[in-house]
């Protein structure tokens, strides 16, 4: 029998609910747990009361529906900026971020990677600050897998940085017909994968092997918590309600129709 993993949700797809509403609004959907974006663009938990997250972490227990990890809007280039005017408020932002997501009871914070390094020198002898959880990177721009970025991407991962993979960021950025080829040197550090629909589905160029190489994961025994992320229009709950529905029976089809992961063979693909 085929296990089918669990999807969660990620809050930015639906706009205006509190937490508890929130974390309500994904018991009722099915979603047994929640990403939450965690930075000013989204619930602001650095400069959120430590009794407001105490009581956000009560309604999480009470409802059986965690926030397992926590978004940053601060970028990965920041932190390691060669400017300390520029890294350190970003670090100090982070420390402050990774205090209220270990008080909510989350397990990791993931940082953008929206400006890749120009050089594979560019970051050498630079090191990420430690903080009381996980620290995952979403590589948020095409020239993320080019040999330049992967190059100076790799001591960072050597040093423990994970990785979110997002479908729809991933996608655009994977080279044919090597695809495969480049996935496999940054999906050894793949932690959590989002399921990412803009409002054009799921089953655009490369969403498909993204998802495909973190079933391979997880069915080798690896541990990859995925959620979906709705960016598309409206953000209201029940038009977020409807695509989680689709995004649920994507992956379920994906799972069950593509054994092995789909690796190397071409099924027909899921359409959401």
């Amino acid at each position: 029998m085929i296990t089918v993993p669990p999807v969660g949700l990620y809050s930015i797809g639906v706009r205006g609910l509190p937490v508890p509403a929130l974390l309500d609004f994904a018991r009722e959907s099915g979603a047994g747990f929640v990403h939450l974006r965690g930075g000013p663009r989204g619930y602001d938990l650095a400069r959120r009361p430590g009794s407001v997250l105490d009581a956000w972490a009560r309604a999480a227990a009470e409802m059986s529906v965690p926030v397992t990890g926590v978004t940053a809007d601060l970028d990965l280039a920041d932190l390691l900026h060669p400017d300390p005017s520029v890294r350190n408020p970003a670090r100090g932002e982070l420390e402050r971020l990774a205090d209220a997501t270990v008080r909510l009871g989350a397990r990791w914070v993931r940082l953008l990677a929206a400006r890749p390094p120009t050089t594979p020198e560019a970051w050498a002898g630079r090191t990420l600050p430690r903080i009381t959880v996980p620290l995952l990177a979403e590589l948020h721009h095409p020239a993320w897998l080019t040999p330049t970025s992967l190059t100076a991407l790799g001591p960072l991962l050597n040093g423990g940085l994970g990785l979110l993979a997002d479908t729809a960021q991933l996608a655009p950025a994977l080279p044919r017909p090597a695809e495969d080829a480049v996935l496999a040197r940054v999906f050894g550090a793949v932690r959590v994968l989002h399921l990412s629909n803009p409002g054009t589905g799921l089953d655009g160029p490369g969403q498909r092997a993204v998802a495909a190489r973190a079933l391979a994961r997880i069915r080798s025994g690896r541990a990859v918590e995925t959620a979906f992320e709705w960016t598309g229009h409206p953000r209201t709950p029940a038009e977020c309600l409807a695509r989680y529905r689709q995004a649920v029976a994507w992956w379920t089809r994906l799972a069950t129709t593509t054994p092995s992961a789909g690796l190397g063979c071409s099924p027909s693909s899921p359409q959401p």
